[in-house]
């Protein structure tokens, strides 16, 4: 049966593709520009410089400027709290690409890997300070209580549900902790065509899942149920829907469905997480279970905080 549908999916796709090629060819311009002028600059650097740290083993020299409180807090190695730092810094799907790292080089176990990708994968501050609180939201100035509760939580979900996983935090391979590698010419050429693969990759991801955003406004559905269809596939296309349709709604209403989309990212970016991790014993089911539940909070804490905090009225 799941094979007959699989069969059907991939027809009913490729007659919308010779039925509607203007449509099709709109949404693969608009994915190759999102990949070309800020996927591609913004993402490949971090990917090219981060194989070389984790190669190396030198990323254990950053740690030691904030792994020590966010070991304690999280109770994970200090190893896995260089995955929370990129992957709360450089966007999606940074924070996958770089547990799959730690886990492909054992500096950290599966386990370990599985937790921290149910809530280290994250929007970047970027995008969603230039994309979504000034250009969407026109805010004046940054909305810092916004993207303080925005980030506080994911990590409160990773504190929260820490009892749930069982490893040590201290890492088990003692030895290659001390041991650090030179950097080479075939270490930085694998760094480099890995870095390209992956952003290859996710390019790829990112124009076919603009095509289908483009795909489902041919769908005989409602306005709301279109918005979130478009949210549902790729944050980018559900965010501008979100804040197209959502004029009339209160601007606390509105703010709280941007981030919740924001949030959660889309099927396009549980597409990339899989990319990332494919070659990995790290599970898509970790990820998707922590983004669900992530996506909620998010929506019900930016939605009650004004009205518990007086103090946060008019902040979003």
């Amino acid at each position: 049966m799941k094979k007959i549908l699989y069969i059907f999916c991939c027809v009913a796709l490729l007659a919308l593709f010779f039925t509607h090629p203007a449509t099709v060819a709109l949404g693969c311009s608009a994915g190759l520009t999102l990949w070309y002028t800020a996927v591609l600059p913004s993402l490949l650097p971090f990917l090219i410089v981060s194989g070389l740290l984790v190669g190396t083993g030198l990323f254990r020299y950053l740690n030691r400027f904030y792994a020590p409180p966010l070991s304690r807090l999280l109770g994970i190695s200090q190893e896995g709290c260089y995955a929370v730092l990129m992957g709360f810094l450089c966007g999606f799907p940074m924070g996958a690409k770089v547990t799959a790292d730690l886990v492909r080089e054992d500096h950290i176990s599966a386990e370990e890997g599985n937790y921290l990708l149910s809530f280290c994968n994250n929007v970047s501050p970027a995008f969603l300070l230039n994309y979504i609180c000034l250009a969407k939201f026109g805010y004046p100035t940054v909305p810092w209580p916004l993207v303080g509760v925005f980030y506080a939580v994911p990590l409160l979900y990773g504190f929260l549900t820490r009892p749930l996983w069982h490893f040590q935090r201290e890492n088990r391979r003692t030895a290659k902790q001390a041991s650090l590698r030179r950097i080479d010419f075939p270490m930085l050429d694998a760094c480099i065509m890995d870095s390209f693969s992956t952003v290859t990759r996710l390019g790829g991801y990112i124009i076919l899942f603009s095509i289908l955003t483009r795909l489902s406004a041919l769908l005989p559905l409602g306005a709301s149920a279109s918005v979130l269809f478009s949210a549902l596939l790729e944050i980018s296309g559900g965010i501008d829907g979100i804040v197209s349709a959502a004029t009339d709604l209160p601007s606390t209403l509105q703010t709280s469905l941007v981030c919740a989309c924001a949030a959660f990212g889309g099927l396009s970016i549980c597409a990339q997480t899989q990319s990332v991790i494919a070659d990995t014993p790290l599970r898509l089911r970790s990820y998707l279970a922590g983004r669900l539940a992530v996506t909620l909070l998010t929506l019900l804490f930016l939605l009650l905080l004004p009205s518990a905090a007086p103090a946060l009225r008019g902040c979003w």
